[in-house]
């Protein structure tokens, strides 16, 4: 069941958190890579959402994720799914 849906502001916070990146570093066009978010980080990010949220993600979906706005749509798209 989940608790709420989240917003850009909180997976943000949550994606500095878990990556070890500054919050300040992050926009929605900032490539994964550059901001140094690897794969593993990403699979703990996942685990992060899925906890705090009660959102259950394939991991799949976001494998192509190229972009912290592209994995944060796809993250929300997740969460409107399961809605």
């Amino acid at each position: 069941m989940m608790t709420s849906l989240p917003n850009d502001d909180e997976l943000f916070d949550l994606v500095a958190k878990e990556a070890l990146v500054e919050r300040s570093r992050l926009s929605r066009d900032a490539a994964l890579k550059d901001l140094g978010i690897a794969s593993l980080d990403v699979i703990s990010i996942l685990f992060e959402v899925e906890d705090r949220f009660g959102i259950v993600v394939d991991e799949i979906s976001l494998v192509d994720c190229a972009t912290l706005g592209e994995l944060v749509d796809r993250l929300k798209a997740e969460a409107v799914s399961a809605a």
